[in-house]
C-alpha cells in the first residue's frame, strides 16, 4: 500500500510554507499541517525580511506578498535608565527596487504563503495539532493526528524551536529545552496613523525604519536587548531575554518590557499610540540551539526547528534562514522522490546544500557569539560606559578638553572595571561578533 502524501510538512510558518511551495511547483503531493486556527495567527516575529531567498520560489514575491516598509535606515544604541547613545546606518541603494530588507506582519505574510502554497497545489490544513510523528524504530513514517496516521517518505519539521513532536525523540533526546540555549521573544503592536507615523520617524512614501537596543537598567543578571521597526500604520516593539538570566530573579518579564517601552528614548514614539497585539515565543539562540541532527531517515528540520536564528546585538535574522532552509530541504525531497530511494541516507543531501550554501558556515563561524552576546558586562556595565563617554565628549569645557582615552580611562577607573578585562572583553568582541 502506497503512502498517503509524497512529503508532510508541520507549521505553516516561513520555512514551512517555503518548503511546500517549492514541493507542490515540483509536482509533489504534499500535505501542509498548521496547528494555529490559520496560517500565520500564531506566528511571531519582530519581524524584518532581510535578503530575497524567497525570490527562488516566487520571483516577483517583493511586490506581491503583503509586506508593511522596505527598510532605508537601522540603529543601533545602548542605554542607561537616564541616558541612550546611538549610531544609525542609512544607505540610498537600500531605498530601491528590489530592497534589502522589509518589516513584516506575519499574521499577514504566513497567510499569503500558504495561499501560494495552496495555488500551486498543495494541501494546506490549518487547526490541526498533530499528536506525534510516526516512528518506526528511528525512521519517520509521517505524522499521528487524532490517532490516525498519515504517511510519507519524507517529514519536515517547520513548527518552531519548541518543537513538540522533536523534543524526546532522536531528533531532540531532551524531553525540555535548554535555558542556555532558548531565549524568549516579546513583542507588541501599536497602531498610530500613518502619517503621523511618518512624521514622527522623518519617512516618506513606504521607507522603513528599525531599531536595536541593549538597555542597561534590567535587574542585575537579566541579560536581553529591545527592537523598534515601523510598519504602514503600526509599530512593532519587543524585547528578547536570555531565559536562564531570569531564573531565581525576581524580575518579570512584562515589566522589562514596560521599563523599555517608558524610556525617554522609546516613549514619545509611541506617544498616543494604541496597543493592538501582544505575543510571546520561544526563539533559538545560537550555533548551541541545533538539534542532534538537520536530517535522518525520513526527517528533516527547518528553520527556527533546526536553530537557524541569527541574533548579535547588531541584526537578528530568522526568517531569510527560514525560507532558505525550507527551500533546500523541498528541493532535497524532491531529488529522493525522482531517485525513487528510500535508503536511511537518502535525505543527507540536505545538510550537504547547507553546507555548499553557506547556510551552516554562517552558524559554525559564529559559534563563539554567545560568549559576547551573554557577558554580564556587556548590560550592566558598557552601557553605562558608552553613555557616559558621550555626555564628556559633549560637555567637554572649551579650554580644558581632554583625549578620548582619557575619559576611557577616567570612566574604566570610576566604574571599578579592571583595564585588563576592558581588552579582554574588546578582544571577545573582535574575535567572535
Amino acid at each position: 500500500m502506497g503512502d498517503d502524501f509524497d512529503a508532510i510538512v508541520v507549521g505553516a510558518g516561513m520555512a514551512g510554507t517555503s518548503a511546500a511551495i517549492r514541493l507542490a511547483q515540483g509536482k509533489a503531493n504534499v500535505l501542509l499541517v498548521e496547528r494555529g486556527a490559520e496560517p500565520g495567527v500564531k506566528n511571531l516575529s519582530g519581524g524584518i525580511l532581510w535578503g530575497h531567498d524567497l525570490d527562488r520560489i516566487l520571483p516577483n514575491w517583493w511586490q506581491e506578498m503583503p509586506v508593511e516598509r522596505h527598510i532605508v535606515r537601522k540603529r543601533f544604541g545602548l542605554m542607561t535608565r537616564e541616558r541612550a547613545v546611538s549610531f544609525e546606518y542609512s544607505d540610498d541603494a537600500w531605498a530601491k527596487p528590489p530592497y534589502v530588507a522589509h518589516s513584516v506582519l506575519r499574521a499577514k505574510t504566513d497567510a499569503w504563503l500558504a495561499g501560494q502554497a495552496e495555488r500551486a497545489g498543495a494541501t494546506v490544513v490549518a487547526g490541526v495539532p498533530v499528536e506525534k510523528l510516526l516512528w518506526e524504530g528511528r525512521s519517520v513514517r509521517g505524522i499521528v493526528q487524532g490517532g490516525e496516521p498519515m504517511t510519507a517518505p519524507v517529514t519536515i519539521l517547520a513548527d518552531g524551536m519548541n518543537s513538540r513532536l522533536a523534543l524526546g525523540t532522536p531528533i531532540r533526546p531532551n524531553p525540555r529545552l535548554s535555558e542556555k540555549t532558548t531565549e524568549l521573544g516579546i513583542k507588541e503592536v501599536f497602531r498610530l496613523p500613518q502619517a503621523t507615523l511618518e512624521e514622527r520617524f522623518g519617512l516618506s512614501g513606504l521607507d522603513g525604519h528599525a531599531e536595536e537596543w541593549v538597555p542597561g537598567f534590567f535587574p542585575q543578571g537579566v541579560m536581553g536587548g529591545g527592537f523598534l521597526y515601523t510598519n504602514r500604520d503600526t509599530i512593532s516593539l519587543g524585547i528578547v531575554l536570555r531565559i536562564g538570566s531570569l531564573y531565581g530573579r525576581s524580575a518579570k518579564s512584562h515589566d522589562l518590557l514596560e521599563a523599555f517601552k517608558l524610556h525617554s528614548a522609546i516613549a514619545p514614539r509611541l506617544e498616543g499610540a494604541e496597543l493592538v497585539e501582544y505575543g510571546a515565543k520561544i526563539i533559538p539562540s545560537g550555533w548551541a540551539s541545533r538539534p542532534t541532527a538537520f536530517h535522518g531517515d525520513g526527517w528533516m528540520v527547518a528553520g527556527d526547528a533546526a536553530g537557524f536564528l541569527f541574533a548579535n546585538g547588531i541584526v537578528i535574522q530568522g526568517m531569510n534562514y527560514a525560507v532558505h532552509s525550507g527551500i533546500e530541504a523541498a528541493d532535497t525531497a524532491l531529488e529522493a522522490r525522482s531517485n525513487g530511494s528510500r535508503a536511511p541516507d537518502r535525505l543527507a543531501a540536505y545538510t550537504r546544500r547547507l553546507e555548499s550554501t553557506g547556510l551552516l558556515a554562517d552558524f559554525r563561524g559564529f559559534a563563539g557569539l554567545d560568549a559576547v552576546k551573554w557577558n554580564e558586562r556587556i548590560y550592566a556595565t558598557y552601557p553605562a560606559l558608552a553613555t557616559e563617554l558621550a555626555r564628556r565628549l559633549l560637555l567637554d569645557p572649551p579650554l580644558a578638553k581632554k583625549h578620548v582615552r582619557r575619559h576611557l580611562l577616567e570612566i574604566a577607573r570610576g566604574s571599578k572595571l579592571p583595564l585588563a578585562t576592558l581588552a579582554r572583553d574588546g578582544l571577545s568582541i573582535l574575535r567572535n561578533l
